[in-house]
């Protein structure tokens, strides 16, 4: 990569900024030798950029590197402490929120019950919030980087509109705006598994990973995509819809007012109603109550079904995508072998030759803050790049 010529030198400087900062993030501790080598950028824009990341505590003179020959070299390493970034989960019923470094370590986590979820009580509720995590912390205001916020729906990142979503019963909303004029910090928004997907590419099992799908089961299905180190939304934020693709023409009517979506019979609601039409006698009321019956054959068989759905679908992602890399997360991974066990197999059995032969299809533990904390990540993106991943 080489520095950008023109005009508008901020432009050239912030670019070079956010490219170092990344190759630090992603391969450091690096000398300035290695910063150069790697970059392109010539030993005098790495010398400038480099003093003007350790003056704003971006990044610190970490160790002493081994000697070539001549005199050992500095390392240079990103100083994750510098800032702070808020994440918010919302939901239909409350708002979750942490505060994390910028490498995505939780310091606090909060809850909130919302009675309702107007953009006015989201707004002044997540306000407040964030007070209550730098107080909690200990950080000053001007040490937060910026906030993020997940949520279910259709998400136009570059404006910082809602443009809808059906569990929130918005249209237009334009949050990201309200959000930064209430809090005084930049505001990302996006899609929920874009913002697991986020976190993922940051600093998970996709770190470094240049394709990467990322999927959500629980109350939903839904998928993230990265596309040669970029979350990739689609003409209108709505890529990755994997629950409302159709697994039977025709079939059960899933939430949104279509039927057949996978959405209806492998998310979690579904399996419980499901159930409840297959094992009226079992009296199956929660997704808890569902697994304590596993053994009963007609669960078994249920269970399985709604795995194999999953991995047909997930084939037919790997065909179209062809990822170097799956990751599952969601309250869904308390699912079990007979959901994933049946998932993996169809998703061999029908993805295209060779397609799934050596994909790493990993699990991912779910804690009751990690989706506040893939909100967090996006603001994090925006420290370590020039836009939104």
């Amino acid at each position: 990569m080489r520095s950008l010529r023109g005009n508008d030198q901020s432009v050239v400087r912030a670019l070079n900024r956010n490219a170092i900062l990344n190759m630090l993030l992603r391969n450091g501790p690096l000398s300035r030798v290695q910063l150069k080598d790697h970059s392109g950028l010539s030993g005098a824009a790495i010398t400038a950029v480099v003093a003007e990341l350790i003056e704003d505590g971006l990044v610190e003179e970490q160790a002493i590197g081994a000697s070539t020959g001549g005199r050992p070299p500095m390392m240079l390493s990103v100083n994750y402490s510098a800032r702070t970034a808020v994440g918010f989960k919302l939901m239909e019923r409350g708002l979750d929120a942490v505060l994390t470094n910028l490498s995505g370590e939780v310091h606090a986590h909060i809850h909130r019950d919302l009675p309702e979820t107007s953009p006015e009580t989201v707004v002044r509720t997540a306000s407040s919030m964030t007070t209550e995590l730098l107080r909690q912390c200990g950080v000053p205001s001007d040490r937060l980087a910026g906030v993020g916020m997940g949520l279910s729906g259709v998400i136009d990142v570059v404006a910082g509109v809602c443009t809808h979503s059906s569990y929130l019963q918005w249209r237009n909303v334009p949050i990201a705006a309200l959000l930064e004029q209430a809090i005084g910090v930049p505001v990302v928004i996006d899609n929920d598994v874009n913002a697991f997907a986020a976190a993922e590419r940051l600093f998970g099992h996709g770190r470094h990973a240049l394709h990467l799908a990322v999927v959500s089961v629980g109350r939903g299905i839904g998928s993230g995509l990265v596309a040669n180190g970029r979350v990739y939304r689609g003409a209108s934020g709505g890529a990755g819809e994997l629950g409302h693709t159709v697994t039977e023409r025709r079939g059960r009517l899933c939430d949104c007012g279509k039927l057949g979506c996978l959405e209806a019979y492998a998310s979690e609601p579904a399996l419980v109603s499901r159930a409840q039409e297959l094992a009226a006698d079992l009296n199956i009321l929660t997704i808890q109550m569902l697994l304590d019956h596993a053994a009963d054959a007609r669960i078994a068989a249920l269970l399985t079904d709604a795995g194999e759905r999953v991995g047909t679908a997930l084939a037919n992602l790997v065909n179209l995508f062809n990822p170097e890399l799956i990751v599952i997360g969601g309250e869904g991974v308390r699912l079990g072998e007979l959901y994933f066990g049946s998932l993996r197999r169809a998703l061999r059995e029908n993805a295209f030759d060779g397609l799934a032969n050596d994909l790493p299809v990993l699990l991912e533990p779910w804690g009751d803050d990690a989706w506040a904390r893939g909100a967090a990540s996006l603001a994090i993106s925006r420290t370590f790049d020039m836009e939104v991943n």
